[in-house]
């Protein structure tokens, strides 16, 4: 977890009311804070993100290997299966 303040910075959002009060329901339920759901849900969101876009950099890589002779050149020899 964070261990000072300075490690941490106050955001302010809007949601609609239905939103919050599930959150409010939530909070309840899983005895956490509002701020400890908040961030989960952002750290998964990120890490979600950073999942998809290294997923778009490795199909293209992909393409460019099938498409790219010279990259290909050397997998008879070394039997590998890249794509």
């Amino acid at each position: 977890m964070y261990k000072t303040i300075s490690e941490i910075d106050r955001v302010t959002i809007s949601l609609p009311h239905a939103i919050a009060c599930e959150i409010e329901t939530l909070r309840t339920q899983l005895n956490m804070s509002r701020s400890e759901i908040f961030r989960l849900a952002v750290e998964r969101f990120i890490e979600e993100q950073q999942s998809r876009r290294l997923q778009s950099i490795a199909a293209e890589m992909s393409e460019e290997y099938r498409s790219n002779r010279e990259l290909v050149v050397c997998t008879a020899i070394d039997s590998e299966d890249f794509a």
